[in-house]
């Protein structure tokens, strides 16, 4: 077998997250059991690689390597899917599951370093044929060292139609989680706390199961409904989690959330997109309605709705404009603190403070124009040095009455320039826009943000 590992991206990882000056740390006590700390200054230094390890095993009928100008290497079946990063993921969508010759499994394994575990390591893994009826299988097992907690999920799905296109699935899980509008991925955050000693997500443990009726609609959305009751615990700052480099500066604490049980019925739209580096395009979503309490029993009532819409676009041959709008809005009840919407920081926002805005309303938009600097080749995209353009708009409030009202926000911009090598190493610098005298934030990507 052999395992691909993307050397090249971790090594780069490690050596800006060791090299650069990032400014001072988020402030809050490296003490367990504090309640919120004060928003930080804006200081992000953000890395990122893919979580996991695919173990793929070779083949003669392997298909080999096209070769484009200059040496560059070209597969003839090399692409990749556009998602909001949102969900367990315990199983990949029938569309966007490619197995190479055959094979219906993949085996992972996950590590993720924060500040709550500290340290977790785990498993995970699916088994599935989408050209058939058998049944859909992913799971995941990981265990905390420093709580000494075994985490699980697990998800079955029974496909209804061929091809997935109607299924029945059920799923249990316990995980230590964080809010879906925190999207710094499990091996970025882990990089930048060992390292930089930056924590760029806020964690609780959820523990609970559900069943949902999905129906995949071509050229549309996975539609879906799902029943889930979920029981959610508050998680402490775990003194002593140590980093490389700037020891000295305190770890922001772990803010306590709303803990209890929280009954839900919830509708679903998720669109993936394909997106190969021919056509460098896609338009993907995710939207959720979340209703909970009212007749289902739980500790908490409200209504909750959240539109995430992304879209890369090709311009030109050079010249890439991604796109990104959010839209949060608590229609009823009061939300628990889990579940409330957050602007700031290396998510939206990026002047910044980590989660400076928070609310039961939220809006944000942000744009990224990206143009190569060398001449590109005949097929694709020239893999050489960008220059890159944006800006980030938007904020969080809280309106009591449940009124979704951005026209009366005082909303704020940010904007900047970065460098970037594709959709690989990024280096930003962002401003804040209506301050003309703020200073600039420097951030670092192994990706695009979104």
């Amino acid at each position: 077998m052999r395992v691909r590992t993307h050397f090249v991206r971790v090594a780069a990882a490690l050596a800006l997250a060791g090299g650069l000056a990032i400014g001072p740390p988020p402030a809050g006590a490296d003490r367990e059991g504090q309640g919120p700390a004060t928003p930080a200054p804006p200081d992000t230094l953000a890395v990122q690689t893919p979580e996991t390890l695919e173990f793929t095993p070779d083949s003669e009928e392997t298909p080999p390597p096209r070769h484009g100008r200059r040496g560059e290497r070209r597969y003839a079946t090399e692409e990749e899917w556009l998602s909001t990063p949102f969900g367990e993921r315990l199983l990949t969508e029938p569309d966007a599951w490619h197995v190479p010759h055959g094979h219906r499994g993949r085996l992972d394994m996950t590590i993720d370093y924060n500040r709550v575990d500290p340290l977790r390591l785990g498993m995970a893994g699916q088994v599935q044929d989408p050209s058939t009826m058998s049944p859909r299988l992913g799971g995941r097992v990981e265990y905390a060292m420093g709580r000494e907690r075994l985490l699980y999920g697990i998800q079955l799905e029974q496909p209804l139609l061929p091809h997935g296109r109607l299924g029945f699935g059920v799923s249990m899980s316990r995980r230590t989680d964080h809010s879906e509008l925190q999207q710094m991925d499990d091996i970025e955050n882990s990089l930048m706390l060992l390292f930089a000693r930056r924590d760029y997500r806020d964690y609780f443990e959820r523990e609970g199961f559900g069943a949902y009726l999905a129906w995949r609609v071509p050229d549309f959305s996975v539609v879906s409904v799902h029943v889930r009751n979920d029981t959610y615990r508050s998680l402490a700052l775990r003194g002593g989690t140590g980093s490389l480099f700037e020891r000295d500066h305190a770890l922001r604490d772990n803010p306590l959330i709303d803990e209890g049980d929280v009954h839900a019925v919830l509708l679903r739209l998720e669109r993936q997109a394909r997106h190969t580096r021919r056509t460098k395009a896609g338009l993907y979503h995710w939207i959720e309605v979340e209703r909970a309490g009212r007749g289902l029993g739980g500790d908490f009532e409200y209504t909750r709705a959240l539109a995430d819409l992304r879209s890369v676009l090709r311009l030109s041959p050079t010249a890439t404009l991604v796109l990104r709008a959010v839209a949060g809005s608590a229609a009823a009840g009061e939300l628990p603190e889990q579940k409330r919407f957050m602007v700031g920081g290396v998510d939206g926002l990026r002047a910044h403070a980590f989660a400076e805005y928070r609310g039961d309303q939220m809006l944000l938009g942000q744009a990224e124009y990206m143009a190569g600097l060398w001449r590109p080749h005949a097929r694709g995209f020239e893999p050489g040095m960008h220059v890159i353009a944006f800006v980030d708009a938007g904020r969080a409030w809280d309106n009591p009455r449940h009124g979704w009202d951005p026209r009366r926000q005082h909303l704020q911009f940010d904007g900047g320039f970065g460098l970037g090598n594709g959709d690989d190493l990024r280096v930003y610098v962002a401003r804040n826009l209506q301050r003309p005298r703020s200073k600039a934030v420097l951030s670092v990507r192994l990706q695009r943000p979104f």
